[in-house]
C-alpha cells in the first residue's frame, strides 16, 4: 500500500489500504509504513551531492537504489506535503480523530497526489 501511495497509484494504494484494514489491520501500523518510506525517500534525497553511503543513512543498497527512482517524480514541495500528511495522520489515529480509517485514507490519496505526475 505505500509502496502504491508513492508511486502515486491512489486507486491502488486506497484498495490496498482497505483490504488491510477489512483483514484486521490497525491503522498505527500502517501510518507507521508509510511515515517509513516516506522517511527512506527524505533520507536519501538528502544525500544528492553529497558523499553519504547507503550505510551512513542506516539503509540497504537496494534501498537506497529504490529511493533514488523513486525520486525521479517527487518534488521537494511535493515529498514536504506528503510527510506533513503523514504526520498529521499519525496524530489522527493515536486519538486526535474520531474516524481514523478516514484519517489513513485522506494520507494516502495526499501522498499519491503529492507525487509529481
Amino acid at each position: 500500500m505505500a509502496d502504491a501511495a508513492v508511486a502515486g497509484d491512489a486507486g491502488g494504494a486506497v484498495a490496498l489500504l482497505r483490504h488491510a484494514l477489512d483483514t484486521g489491520l490497525d491503522p498505527v501500523p500502517i501510518v507507521a509504513a508509510l511515515a517509513l518510506r516516506l522517511r527512506n525517500l527524505a533520507k536519501v534525497a538528502s544525500m544528492r551531492g553529497g558523499g553519504l553511503s547507503a550505510r551512513d543513512l542506516g539503509m540497504a543498497p537496494w534501498q537506497v537504489d529504490r529511493a533514488r527512482k523513486d525520486l525521479r517524480a517527487w518534488t521537494p514541495e511535493g515529498l514536504a506535503t506528503a510527510i506533513s500528511a503523514v504526520a498529521q495522520a499519525d496524530a489522527d489515529v493515536k486519538g486526535e480523530a474520531r474516524d481514523t480509517v478516514f484519517a489513513v485514507e485522506r494520507a494516502v490519496m495526499t501522498i499519491a497526489r503529492s507525487r509529481r505526475a
